[in-house]
């Protein structure tokens, strides 16, 4: 009598895993898979397949195999909430499209907005090298490491205007000696002077103090205390009455001086000459909005690498670039830092600072050698009391490989996919999400792809995608591998497009596109007779604000086509060739399954297989027949123990046991008595262990739901 047993596989969901032995693989796992999609109700589909959408246009830029792209959003545009522009960087050029319309490759907005103007002196060319982007106050904020920082505005009649940020710092250096500066100096130096000078003995009242000082001392004075301590009972500087104010060695506050951060010109600003003058030729690369504030980081020169400035507080985006305090630290009257006041965090040993992301009550700072996290005291950012930890030394490798995901980061380090956790008072750790579950997918990723990876996430699927070069891809550029990370599943799963016969057309990038926004639609005011309104020969007109929803709703993928041009694409295709004729297959092996023995032999006499229905109508006619539209198929393998060849061929289990009739005056609709396909498929040979593999047909689609396994177990070895 046989020795049967039930192994029902239900939830097939769990994604890839490459770092499990093959005692120790987990349920619902698979050993490898392509082209698949996961579903939250545990099933998988063969994922659709890439086609340009219906009615695309290209864009009227070119797009070559060397031109650098990167793409960006621009959100409340105008501060009109809700309305969002993609931002396209075509080299030094950036492009803009509506994205609360359709079809989206044929919704441009205004002129291009040409960077080579703000191009930075000394810097790396602007048309090399990628930009950063954040929206502030209906304003567009533009960085790279080639480019002076610039803000875009959208002006009513649709045309741009931008500015360059100027970004002003207070000079909080001493060029001399600090030691030596508790004793007066009776022949300073330059620097001594210009110390002196920047710490308040300067202006109409402080010159005149020093003055008199200089005459009653043959000296200058020590830089122990401000100069208006010597003011006598008629408020005038007295050196007597100065001398009198002990400091022993303090050290005045200094900071009088204001300066542009990029040109640092003392001799200029005091008419004193000698002086050092600093030029910073790096330019920031990463910019971020938060606490009320804009935050800056990513200058790469030995002096300043290490530092994220800050603006004052945002009432007006002209202020952007005002990194420092209000008032003069070195003011007899006001001299407090005010909690609105700009400023500089310096964390030393950060090394290429390439991301900043705030978070909740945080500012979390990526840099190549590790993660700090900025907090403020009680929850709020002030220019005088905050903290700076050090999450992770696990740093961040490519800024485009950061995704943030429900207000969670991701990133890809050189050592694996990682992300952030948090406790109940807010303090980020750092998790490797790969070390367990792909690493070894992951490390087989060529390090050109991995620079070259684009991260995005759909926020309506809740998944994330990496979008990446084939191995040894030539054609860096072209990013033809997708990485996907189901946050509800928590399960990975690979993609990977197509190449078409027939076209050139490749991705180039892509965007999220929610599919909901505002926009604005303007009217003519008329009469109840029709006629127009008019004002001083002029029509009246009314722009009102309207509500937008687009059908399609997912991420929107960037083509380069043939022509050099851009254009873009979804991943909709129900035809199931990529570009409309290319196939690509879609397959998934379940794990290594005993059936609950592992020393004894077990066959399986039979396999049940379910497949939901996915036909949706008939196409033909009665001359040449009809067939189906939106046909299934599915082809199934079975692996004994540890084969790399399956011990049969493949066998069809999209099988359907009653003939479907065909209503001719319907051909849109698809009658069949079950949504289900039930199949009982038998697999030869015997082993310890059976492994399952799933493939598509060429064109076809499949929606697999589950399988159920009766083995007859051996009683012998």
């Amino acid at each position: 009598m046989p020795n049967l047993t039930q192994r029902v596989v239900n939830t097939f969901i769990k994604g890839l895993i490459t770092e499990a032995g093959e005692l120790t693989f987990p349920e619902n796992a698979s050993v490898d898979e392509l082209n698949c999609d996961l579903f939250r109700d545990g099933t998988r589909r063969r994922r659709k397949a890439i086609v340009k959408e219906n009615n695309f246009t290209e864009s009227n830029f070119t797009v070559t195999e060397s031109t650098v792209l990167n793409f960006g959003e621009w959100k409340n545009v105008g501060n009109i909430a809700g309305k969002v522009y993609l931002v396209v960087q075509v080299g030094p050029s950036l492009y803009f499209y509506d994205k609360n319309a359709l079809p989206f490759s044929a919704q441009t907005v205004g002129s291009f907005v040409s960077l080579l103007p703000y191009q930075a002196s000394g810097g790396t060319l602007i048309a090399s090298v990628k930009c950063q982007f954040v929206s502030i106050l209906g304003n567009l904020v533009v960085v790279s490491e080639g480019l002076n920082p610039i803000f875009i505005n959208e002006e009513t009649d649709g045309s741009f205007t931008v500015t360059e940020i100027t970004c002003r710092v207070r000079d909080f250096e001493w060029l001399g000696d600090k030691i030596e500066y508790s004793e007066k100096a009776f022949a300073p130096s330059t620097k001594r002077r210009y110390d002196t000078m920047n710490s308040g003995w300067s202006g109409d009242l402080g010159s005149v103090a020093l003055t008199n000082y200089i005459t009653a001392e043959s000296a200058h004075p020590p830089l122990t205390h401000p100069w208006y301590s010597g003011k006598n009972s008629s408020g005038v500087f007295s050196v007597t009455e100065w001398k009198k104010v002990y400091s022993g060695t303090s050290l005045i506050g200094n900071g009088h001086y204001l300066y542009e951060l990029w040109n640092i010109n003392r001799n200029a600003a005091t008419g004193l000459f000698g002086l050092p003058s600093e030029e910073e030729t790096t330019r920031f690369t990463t910019v971020v909005s938060f606490a009320g504030r804009a935050f800056f980081s990513g200058l790469t020169s030995v002096k300043n690498s290490g530092k994220i400035y800050y603006s004052q507080i945002l009432q007006d985006i002209r202020s952007i670039g005002d990194f420092y305090q209000q008032n003069d630290p070195t003011s007899e009257e006001i001299s407090d830092i005010l909690e609105t006041d700009g400023g500089v965090i310096v964390i030393p040993e950060a090394v290429n600072i390439r991301r900043l992301y705030a978070f909740r009550n945080s500012l979390f700072v990526f840099a190549e050698n590790g993660v700090w996290q900025i907090q403020g005291v009680d929850n709020v950012f002030s220019p005088s009391a905050y903290s700076v930890s050090k999450i992770t030394e696990i740093g961040i490798a490519s800024p485009w490989s950061f995704v943030s995901a429900e207000g969670v980061p991701f990133w890809w380090s050189l050592v694996g996919i990682h992300t952030l956790s948090f406790n109940e008072f807010g303090n980020g750790s750092e998790e490797n999400l790969s070390i367990s579950t792909i690493q070894t997918f992951w490390n087989n990723i060529d390090n050109n792809a991995k620079s070259e990876v684009r991260g995005e996430y759909d926020a309506i699927n809740k998944k994330i995608l990496w979008l990446y070069p084939r191995q040894g891809e030539s054609n860096r550029g072209k990013l033809s591998r997708v990485l996907l990370l189901d946050i509800t599943l928590q399960a990975f799963y690979p993609w990977e497009f197509s190449d078409s016969d027939s076209t050139n057309d490749y991705v180039i990038g892509f965007s999220y596109y929610s599919g909901f926004g505002k926009g604005e639609t303007t009217f003519d005011v008329s009469t109840s007779e029709g006629d127009d309104v008019v004002s001083d020969s002029d029509t009246v007109v009314v722009t009102l604000e309207d509500e937008l929803s687009n059908s399609e709703i997912s991420v929107v993928f960037f083509v380069r086509t043939a022509n050099d041009k851009m254009t873009m694409a979804t991943v909709t295709g129900e035809g199931f060739l990529d570009w409309g004729d290319a196939d690509y297959v879609s397959y998934a092996v379940t794990g290594y399954d005993f059936v609950g023995d592992l020393a004894l032999k077990k066959n399986a006499p039979y396999i049940l297989t379910l497949l939901r229905e996915t036909e949706t109508g008939w196409e033909g006619n009665e001359t040449i027949g009809y067939n189906p539209t939106g046909e299934s198929s599915l082809f199934l393998s079975g692996y004994w123990d540890f084969k790399k060849l399956p011990s049969s061929a493949p066998q069809q289990v999209y099988r359907r046991r009653q003939p479907t009739l065909v209503d001719a005056s319907s051909l849109s609709t698809f009658t069949s008595p079950a949504t289900v396909i039930q199949s009982k498929t038998k697999i030869r040979g015997t082993g310890r262990s059976l492994r399952i593999k799933l493939e598509s047909e060429t064109g076809k689609d499949f929606i697999y739901i589950g399988h159920s396994l009766i083995a007859d177990v051996s009683t012998r070895f």
